[in-house]
């Protein structure tokens, strides 16, 4: 899992909440060191950070979704 990253939409429910449409997490059965669980852990809390400081509302009406890459590992 070291060395890769997470791409993230950032968007919103149909009731204005924050929503993070997540690509790259490891599939069923993934085998993670706690080092890469760590890792893990740290990318997905930056996701959650960002979606809650984004306004998901522009003027009553919904923001278009935004795109953003997370490092997961190392180089993050």
């Amino acid at each position: 899992m070291s060395g890769r990253a997470l791409q993230v939409r950032l968007t919103c429910t149909r009731h204005a909440a924050p929503l993070a449409v997540v690509d790259g997490l490891p599939g069923g059965g993934a085998e993670l060191t706690p080092s890469q669980l760590r890792d893990l852990a740290a990318a997905l809390v930056r996701v959650a950070e960002d979606a809650e400081a984004r306004p998901t509302l522009h003027r009553g009406k919904p923001r278009p979704p935004q795109v953003r890459e997370y490092a997961v590992g190392a180089s993050s």
